[in-house]
């Protein structure tokens, strides 16, 4: 895996790794609709698979998008990607929230987590050599994104995620029995 996603998603799969099944379905905060440990990676491994989508279909066609941003797209792009910022509290898309799955131990959930990002990574290399530094797929939010943008919206988007399970995790240890 590419060193920018390496280093951004290993604590990931190190803090969830360890948990229990019931562990990784405790919700934090009663009542406030913070997700539980297994929701945030399940959300992160929906947002590799959407730009996983994304890839293989500019890879198919063989075409370059075309590198078209509105203003909003521009601005989040530069907060995200170029200052390497996400702010908290903003909800996720509807199509990257995790509603369905089956509860697994950390363990299972943190094997599905890296191989999802791997093969995004990938179709990111792939992207790389038949694209070279073009614009290689569009994300929702950001617009076109070359691959290295990719990686780096990936890395900053972990990371705002890892405090976030860091705290899902201490609560759900702290709360077992309750």
């Amino acid at each position: 895996m590419h060193p920018v996603l390496k280093s951004s998603l290993d604590p990931l799969v190190k803090l969830i790794e360890t948990l229990s099944r019931d562990e990784a379905q405790v919700q934090p905060l009663p009542g406030q609709g913070r997700w539980c440990a297994q929701q945030i990676i399940e959300h992160l491994i929906l947002t590799y698979k959407q730009t996983s989508d994304s890839l293989s279909r500019q890879l198919k066609t063989g075409r370059i998008p075309k590198s078209r941003r509105n203003v909003l797209e521009f601005i989040l792009r530069l907060q995200t990607i170029g200052v390497g910022y996400m702010p908290s509290g903003v909800p996720a898309m509807r199509s990257v929230r995790p509603t369905d799955f089956d509860p697994e131990d950390g363990a299972t959930i943190a094997a599905r987590f890296t191989a999802a990002a791997e093969e995004m990574d990938g179709l990111l290399s792939e992207s790389r050599r038949r694209f070279g530094i073009q614009a290689c797929g569009e994300h929702p939010l950001y617009g076109v994104l070359r691959v290295d943008e990719w990686r780096r919206y990936h890395a900053v988007h972990a990371k705002h995620h890892r405090s976030q399970l860091r705290e899902a995790i201490r609560y759900a240890r702290t709360h077992k029995g309750s």
